[in-house]
């Protein structure tokens, strides 16, 4: 489902971010967003495990959908805040290893 709001989705673009920088930047953006409201990232590789950490700890909160993997290497998504968690955003979203 796209975007529908009438303010267009902001980008984050993370491909030159090191993983330490661009992980707590990106939860950040996910965890501050107003539910209904999209971003658009931009990475270097599909990011699942970072995806599967964020619909393992708030489930149901978050939408994400592929709109380009360009020639680049580059991922083009959209992330949309679908809901809230019952009991908020905790510190252990930012408990994501890397490797």
């Amino acid at each position: 489902m796209p975007n529908t709001t009438s303010i267009p989705a902001e980008v984050f673009d993370a491909r030159e971010l090191t993983c330490e920088t661009k992980r707590p930047a990106f939860i950040a953006r996910c965890c501050q967003l107003p539910v209904g409201r999209s971003f658009i990232f931009l990475n270097g590789h599909d990011p699942v495990p970072l995806r599967q950490h964020l619909d393992r700890l708030y489930s149901g909160c978050f939408r994400w959908e592929l709109l380009a993997a360009e020639a680049n290497d580059t991922i083009r998504l959209l992330v949309t805040k679908i809901g809230e968690p019952a009991g908020g955003f905790g510190a252990e979203a930012a408990n994501f290893s890397c490797g």
